[in-house]
């Protein structure tokens, strides 16, 4: 989990480890997918095996992922949700993300080194 953290960090804050730490010491693991607190913890999210060589990551954010943000360790700023376990395909993930307020969507790829991002309303 921590290497695949790590390519899409280097991806997002190439010159920086911020959005590596950032999730790092600010999300749970919710089976499938992280998701932020409301604060900083000194003890790490949990680093573990994945069954699969990922070539797309989904991130869902609330807002525009402020690359400045990420450094600060007062608050949890950017409320974002980080699939690992992303086919890259399917949409389902994307959509309800959308419906639970998380409407800023990256695709990572990581075999490009790239990433797209979009924004969606919630549907009501």
């Amino acid at each position: 989990l921590y290497d695949l953290i790590k390519k899409v960090s280097r991806i997002l804050t190439p010159e920086t480890d911020s959005f590596y730490n950032y999730i790092l010491h600010t999300s749970d693991d919710d089976g499938g997918f992280l998701r932020t607190r409301y604060c900083w913890w000194d003890k790490c999210l949990e680093d573990k095996e994945l069954d699969d060589e990922y070539k797309k990551v989904l991130v869902t954010s609330r807002y525009p992922i402020d690359i400045d943000a990420l450094t600060n360790e007062d608050a949890t700023y950017v409320k974002l949700q980080f699939h690992y376990e992303y086919a890259g395909e399917a949409a389902d993930d994307a959509d309800i993300d959308v419906v639970l307020g998380y409407g800023y969507i990256y695709i990572f790829d990581l075999e490009k080194g790239s990433f797209t991002m979009e924004h969606r309303e919630m549907p009501y």
